[in-house]
């Protein structure tokens, strides 16, 4: 072959391999041995076909390999000979085509017309072309006449696109006439890849010409319309003006291929267009044209997504309403789509099935999954990845997932390195986890960040004890990604080996990682001596007064409610009333709680409600009064603590003039007083509630506590006046 690229052809060695010859006079290049060249592809042809026939004319035999193999053998071929670079040494002699042509030629000719062998007809076509002997020349245009030979006549048109040979224009163009739909579409398809000097004219002739066949023409135009050149469009529009309807669809339909838009058979909005475009350079054309094309795929593409999606939906219909019998035979069927999204719900709805299935079937569902590993499309073949954690213990799942891992495309490899960190082994085989963990470790060095990032949090779900230390270390990551995923992991699994990575993680520039780095200290400080919490938490504390993010501050002070003694309450307060984010004042007023009510201390707590009574903060009273009420219930220790609680409780209630809640807590109080003057102090909250209740003309809800607090005024002494009053107040006050 010769081109401008480079000057070099195919020749035929004694057997009838390709192999290449370069003539270039600048670079020597090479040449491929042709005995290699032999060698290699009688090895690749007798391992996929398994079967070889026929001979050539001289007896030799020639390699005829049978079913699939012989598409493989005649890809393998065009790889070998004609795509590689010829990067193999070794000097054997060429055979020039000029010296064996004659002999070639029989033997050539025998190939090309042996029916059922494209592979082999593609190469002899190939050399023929390229010999360009007077002898070869003639049999081309010998093939070219034979429509009575489809096979023939497209083996030498691809011959003639790939050389771009214009000598054969006379014998295409003969060819558009054809009644065969197979011949005209590849003389079409020839014409337009041809040198278009010599091409355009003749089409443009063809195509004008009222004596030629209707069905010549319109071919002629089809042709014009794939030469994607601007000469073309002045002789289209002019035939939309021609007296046959078939002349001025065929031109319409090549107009819009040609330009990629949709006018139609409109010639004065054609000629509109062609006004304002005419002056257009080459490269403003070129640039336009692609422009329009790239419109056309996206629009096709919207259009091929939108009919994939309501593809899905009819098979959701009837998923729907397949019995769960059948729907092991459903997914047998569906897995063998053509369309990717249909293959792709078929992963989700088995992952859906498997509990509801028994163990042979769900075995069964293993093996369609496995199979989906290995899909052409990637999106499909990370869902099957994916929707394998819910089957790792099934060996052959654990052994395709690290295959993956290792050799994947990238978001394969980052699928198979989530689904691994969903393996839980068994107790008593704590050795199964070791290839999992040796994998993962391995994938940290991956040139991906993603599957980095997927492996880091993987190391951190499974919970192996070195695991920490290994997480630990891509805090160094020069990837934020990374170290956002290294510091996410680090949470639920930092121990105190790690306590250094994680302070100087504190001074990361990544907010999120310094967020989360937070709560794997909060997991360390737990575990730490009390010394050491110390300095912990007065690193907290600084965290809090300097770092630039809202987000981070308020988890600081989430960290310090989990760390901190009733010594740090006051400097959480001071956060509360300091001119502070409120994500950070809500978070600091909650750490005091969590310290207070992990203090166990009423006398502490009595202290801080009568700070906040003095700060008139009613308000966050009642709330860290509600919430220790709560906590404490829940512990045995406690819970003699509650009255003190319940009791301050009543009184912020009742500064609120939340008589409704402030009443039946008081009630219940002044049940359990030790003494009659605790009794008395109590029925007093009991009687402000009332006359509350009163004042808001709800004197009802005042009867009901003073019926039920009757048998308790008996120790009242002088309060019982008093109830006496209010009960008086509520029935002249109660509607009539």
């Amino acid at each position: 072959m010769s081109d401008a690229r480079g000057k070099s052809r195919l020749i035929m060695g004694p057997s009838g391999a390709l192999t290449r010859e370069s003539r270039s006079h600048d670079l020597e290049a090479p040449r491929f041995s042709g005995g290699r060249a032999r060698r290699l592809l009688a090895a690749f042809r007798s391992c996929i076909s398994g079967s070889f026939e026929g001979k050539f004319s001289d007896g030799s035999n020639y390699l005829r390999p049978t079913r699939c193999g012989r598409w493989l053998a005649c890809l393998f071929s065009w790889i070998v000979v004609v795509q590689l670079p010829m990067s193999v040494s070794g000097q054997a002699p060429a055979v020039s085509t000029e010296s064996s042509g004659a002999r070639d030629i029989p033997r050539l000719v025998s190939v090309l017309y042996q029916r059922g062998e494209p592979g082999a007809q593609s190469q002899a076509a190939l050399l023929l072309v390229q010999l360009g002997t007077p002898e070869s020349q003639e049999l081309v245009r010998q093939g070219l006449r034979r429509w009575d030979r489809p096979d023939v006549f497209q083996a030498l048109t691809t011959a003639l696109r790939w050389y771009r040979d214009a000598q054969y224009v006379p014998q295409l163009l003969q060819a558009l006439a054809c009644d065969q739909a197979v011949i005209r579409q590849s003389a079409i398809e020839t014409l337009a890849r041809l040198d278009q000097r010599r091409v355009l004219r003749p089409l443009i002739a063809l195509a004008e010409d009222n004596q030629a066949p209707l069905l010549a023409r319109q071919s002629a135009v089809q042709a014009l319309g794939r030469t994607h050149q601007r000469a073309a469009i002045v002789p289209l529009i002019s035939l939309l003006s021609a007296e046959l309807p078939a002349l001025r669809e065929a031109a319409a339909t090549a107009l819009e291929e040609l330009t990629g838009l949709t006018y139609g058979t409109d010639l004065a909005r054609w000629q509109l267009w062609w006004r304002m475009h005419k002056d257009m350079t080459d490269e403003e054309w070129l640039a336009a044209r692609n422009a329009a094309l790239q419109e056309q795929v996206r629009r096709l593409q919207g259009e091929l997504g939108r009919a994939e999606a309501h593809i899905v939906q009819l098979h959701q219909q009837i998923y729907n309403r397949t019995p769960l019998a059948d729907r092991l035979s459903h997914f047998q069927t569906l897995v063998q789509s053509d369309y990717p999204a249909v293959r792709v719900q078929a992963i989700v709805w088995m992952v859906e099935s498997l509990p509801e299935l028994d163990s042979a079937q769900q075995e069964q569902i293993t093996r369609l999954l496995l199979q989906l590993t290995e899909d052409g499309v990637e999106a499909v073949q990370r869902q099957a990845v994916l929707a394998l954690e819910k089957r790792l213990e099934d060996p052959r799942v654990l052994s395709r997932l690290l295959t993956l891992l290792e050799n994947g495309s990238v978001a394969v490899r980052a699928a198979a390195a989530r689904s691994l960190g969903r393996f839980r082994a068994p107790p008593e085989q704590p050795e199964r986890l070791e290839p999992i963990l040796s994998a993962l470790k391995k994938a940290l060095a991956d040139p991906s960040l993603l599957v980095v990032a997927e492996a880091t949090e993987s190391l951190g779900a499974i919970g192996a004890p070195q695991a920490a230390v290994l997480l630990a270390e891509l805090l160094h990551h020069p990837s934020e990604g990374v170290r956002q995923a290294a510091a996410r992991a680090l949470e639920p699994v930092a121990d105190e080996r790690v306590l250094a990575d994680l302070r100087q993680a504190l001074g990361d520039r990544s907010a999120s990682v310094r967020f989360h780095v937070l709560g794997a200290l909060g997991r360390v400080g737990t575990a730490v001596p009390e010394v050491r919490r110390a300095d912990l938490v007065a690193q907290l504390q600084t965290v809090m007064l300097q770092d630039g993010d809202p987000g981070v501050r308020s988890r600081a002070a989430t960290v310090l409610g989990e760390l901190g003694t009733p010594a740090d309450l006051n400097f959480l307060w001071q956060r509360c009333l300091a001119t502070e984010d409120e994500r950070v004042q809500a978070k600091a007023w909650s750490a005091m709680i969590e310290i207070l009510a992990r203090s166990g201390n009423p006398e502490l707590v009595t202290q801080w409600d009568q700070l906040l009574t003095n700060h008139r903060d009613t308000a966050r009273r009642i709330e860290m009064l509600t919430e220790l009420r709560s906590r404490w219930q829940k512990t045995d220790a406690l819970r003699q603590h509650l009255d003190t609680i319940q009791a301050l409780l009543v009184q912020a209630y009742l500064a609120q003039r939340r008589w409704q809640s402030a009443g039946p807590l008081a009630l219940e109080l002044a049940r359990r007083a030790p003494n009659d003057n605790e009794l008395r102090r109590r029925l007093r909250w009991l009687l402000a509630a009332g006359y509350l209740a009163v004042e808001d003309k709800r004197p009802d809800d005042a009867l009901a506590w003073i019926r039920e607090a009757e048998d308790l005024l008996a120790r009242a002494g002088d309060l019982a006046f008093e109830f006496a009053v209010l009960r008086q107040r509520a029935h002249q006050a109660a509607p009539r």
